[in-house]
C-alpha cells in the first residue's frame, strides 16, 4: 500500500505540470521597438525645460562657487607653501 501512495505522489506533479496555462504569445521585437518610441515621445512631451532667467542664474551660481574655491585652493596652497619653506629654514 506504502508504494501506491509513492506512486501517486511521483505522478501528481506531472499532473500538476501538464494542468499549466498555455504560454503567452510573444510580442514582436517590431511591436517592442514601436511600443519603446511611443513611451519615449510622451515621457519627452512632459519635460519642463528651464526658462532663460533660470539658465543665466544657475549658471552665475556655477561660476562664482568655481570661483570661491579656486580662491580657496590658491589661499591654501600658498599658506602651505609658505609654510613649508619656513619649516625648511628652521
Amino acid at each position: 500500500m506504502a508504494e501506491k501512495e509513492k506512486k501517486a505522489e511521483v505522478a501528481a506533479p506531472a499532473a500538476k505540470k501538464a494542468d499549466k496555462p498555455a504560454k503567452k504569445d510573444k510580442v514582436k521585437f517590431t511591436e517592442r521597438i514601436a511600443k519603446f518610441w511611443r513611451d519615449y515621445a510622451a515621457e519627452f512631451k512632459k519635460i519642463v525645460w528651464p526658462t532663460k532667467e533660470d539658465t543665466v542664474k544657475n549658471t552665475a551660481v556655477v561660476v562664482a562657487s568655481i570661483v570661491a574655491v579656486g580662491i580657496c585652493v590658491a589661499i591654501l596652497d600658498f599658506l602651505f607653501s609658505q609654510g613649508l619653506t619656513l619649516l625648511s629654514h628652521l
